[in-house]
């Protein structure tokens, strides 16, 4: 394989299209695509270099191969790691930063991937802020690439059946890889995004690429700049990836890849791409970080001017890195034995870093939660006597309202402890609520599962944060529970039968209808409906097909939400009552009031709930404490605790009650 200095200007495209995406740049919300462009070029190269390898030697050197693949990648990512951990750890707060350097453990063993994956399959884990490593997901999907594929191609070259076809071979393999990623993003983005099989086909991509390199140098490098140019300004956070449209900016990398000398290839060979093409790999291993520990430790959102002064730094960083690091140990001579301890030796020392700052950090954690747990939740209690159509704060909410008007201290210590705030949630038994990709569930008895009376629940995540109180209900007044809940299906999307969350709804209504329930309760989030009128016209769906199978519906209201994360609110320097604490919108208290007008005129109950997080602060203000007596009262943005939802038992009950029975 001859040197192709466009090669290294393709690479300068791919990391400045995904550094700038990062940075904010609005034309570019497709910049992502630049990891595509990577991979194919990953799959190119590798393939290329064994295949010359096994035409030169007669076979392929495995030992040989990993040695290389060793000193090219792991310095400058360790170096990286250790940076990152030793960043976050006196940069964040302890939350943060014992998840950045817990995430940068499975970056070190090349599972980072799988590890983000799974914790993005988490719906509420889905509004936390991204992890400062969380960019080694690609490189987990190369290492894994690097390890298997070598081994495969030793074995295909060594069979003359199997070394004759080898080019189908890699098409076969890329054409279920590339079925599997279609299919997989329509059903579960996240693991589609992540995984290495639904990724597999951009590296097998480049792959034939190398195999048939000389069949295809026809091809024409300004097209393949185009679609990759055209995906970079065309797609964004909002289309679904990879699936189909990964092929836009793959096969644009194939092009340009596969494409003759000619202008577009000596665009990509002049000295500015060339430059950054170098350092490329350094590049995108910092930039990263440094945007997002920049991010946390400000405490909000940075603008596009500061985040692209910040990537200026990340190259300074990338330049000194390349020069003094990277380069020097790549171009080091290492005997075979040396060579092979690399991988431990860079497993080693990450987790010399991260292991005692990791113990250090969980023993703080266990402090905060030993004196939380010392802490007695106190039941709030609201009068019955309130008109549905008024709402008013709960004293110890007005409390923490005129407190946070005046900018008291936080009570410390709270409950639930800060630190394992997001576990303090109410989660259903296995089955009894529909997931991800899924559109039917168990139907499942809870609260007093042997009572006459049942109570059908209708909603999605905000029904699943209201079980606390409800179950205590339940058992109290003997109603046996039935949930039907999908998380992410807010009620604006009931209404929309070819949807997954229409889908849903049309099964949960007709399996409702089969239980003659004597109540119906309706709860969800309005924040997911772009108009009041959205929210109205999915509650009204439900009020309308519940009226012909259950004797009373009730609709719960949704509470103005919370504008901060908690975590990073209740641990920020000089953190008060008033800075944890969040304004009510417009859109908020209109959407709320819209759904319970709808209520209203259809002759159902509505509970109204505003008055058990927010108060009044002045006649246009209308606040929203994060912390209610010594009760955390939110896990997140948007979803309440458990024990906060507890405590709120008594006001949940009366407000029940007086609709069920008004």
């Amino acid at each position: 394989m001859p040197h192709r200095r466009e090669l290294q200007g393709l690479r300068a495209v791919a990391v400045l299209l995904v550094v700038l995406d990062h940075g904010g740049v609005p034309f570019l919300q497709g910049g992502y695509v630049g990891v595509d462009v990577f991979f194919v070029l990953s799959g190119y190269l590798i393939t290329g270099l064994l295949l010359r390898q096994a035409g030169r030697d007669g076979r392929i050197r495995l030992s040989d191969f990993y040695v290389r693949r060793a000193r090219r990648i792991l310095p400058a990512a360790v170096l990286t790691l250790v940076v990152t951990d030793l960043a976050a750890h006196q940069l964040l707060n302890l939350v943060r930063a014992r998840e950045a350097v817990g995430d940068s453990v499975w970056a070190a063993f090349f599972m980072a991937n799988v590890h983000f994956a799974r914790a993005g399959s988490d719906y509420f884990a889905q509004g936390q802020p991204p992890s400062p490593v969380q960019h080694y997901w690609t490189l987990a999907v190369e290492e894994q690439f690097y390890l298997v594929w070598p081994i495969v191609l030793a074995g295909v070259l060594a069979v003359p059946f199997l070394r004759r076809r080898l080019l189908w071979i890699v098409l076969a393999a890329a054409a279920g890889s590339l079925a599997w990623s279609i299919h997989s993003t329509a059903t579960d983005a996240t693991y589609a995004y992540f995984s290495t099989v639904t990724r597999a086909w951009e590296l097998a991509l480049g792959a034939a690429l190398a195999i048939a390199a000389p069949r295809l140098r026809g091809a024409a490098a300004w097209l393949g700049l185009a679609c990759i140019c055209i995906a970079a300004v065309a797609f964004s956070s909002s289309t679904p990836f990879p699936g189909y449209a990964a092929l836009l900016p793959t096969i644009g990398a194939a092009l340009v890849i596969a494409a003759a000398p000619g202008s577009g290839s000596r665009l990509l060979s002049l000295a500015p791409f060339r430059y950054v093409g170098d350092r490329s790999y350094a590049f995108y291993l910092w930039h990263w970080p440094v945007l997002v520990i920049a991010a946390e430790y400000v405490g909000h959102d940075l603008s596009t001017a500061v985040r692209l002064g910040l990537l200026a730094g990340a190259f300074g960083l990338s330049i000194l890195s390349y020069a003094f690091f990277e380069n020097p140990i790549r171009q080091m001579r290492w005997r075979p034995q040396t060579g092979a301890l690399l991988w431990p030796a860079s497993a080693a020392v990450i987790l010399a870093v991260a292991v005692p700052i990791l113990v250090s950090l969980n023993a703080r954690a266990t402090r905060i939660s030993n004196a939380s747990a010392a802490v007695r939740p106190v039941e709030l209690v609201r009068q019955t006597t309130a008109a549905r159509s008024t709402w008013r704060p709960l004293p110890a909410v007005a409390a923490a309202v005129s407190a946070a008007k005046h900018g008291a201290a936080l009570p410390w210590p709270l409950t639930p402890a800060v630190t394992e705030l997001r576990n303090d949630l109410y989660a259903f038994p296995t089955g009894c609520s529909a997931r991800q990709g899924e559109t039917t569930s168990r139907i499942c008895r809870l609260g007093a599962p042997d009572a006459t009376k049942t109570l059908v629940v209708f909603g999605d995540s905000h029904a699943e944060m209201w079980m606390p109180p409800l179950l205590k209900m339940a058992k109290r007044d003997q109603w046996s529970v039935v949930p039907f809940v999908k998380v992410g299906c807010v009620p604006s999307s009931w209404t929309h039968k070819s949807w997954p969350c229409g889908i849903w709804y049309r099964w949960a209504v007709n399996r409702a209808a089969a239980l003659h329930p004597q109540a119906t309760l309706a709860v969800g989030s309005w924040a997911g409906s772009h108009t009041p009128a959205a929210a109205v016209k999915g509650v009204a769906a439900l009020i309308a097909d519940a009226r012909s199978f259950s004797a009373s519906t009730i609709v719960v209201g949704d509470s103005p939400h919370q504008h901060r994360n908690p975590v990073d609110c209740l641990l920020a320097s000089g953190a008060n009552m008033r800075t944890c604490s969040s304004k009510a919108t417009l859109v908020e208290l209109q959407t709320d009031a819209a759904v319970a007008a709808a209520a209203a005129k259809a002759h159902v109950g509505f509970m109204n709930v505003t008055g058990w997080f927010c108060g009044r602060a002045s006649s246009v203000s209308i606040l929203c404490p994060l912390v209610v007596n010594r009760t955390i009262g939110w896990i997140d943005q948007g979803h309440i605790s458990s024990t906060y939802g507890l405590e709120l038992a008594t006001p949940f009950r009366n407000a029940f009650r007086r609709e069920l029975f008004r």
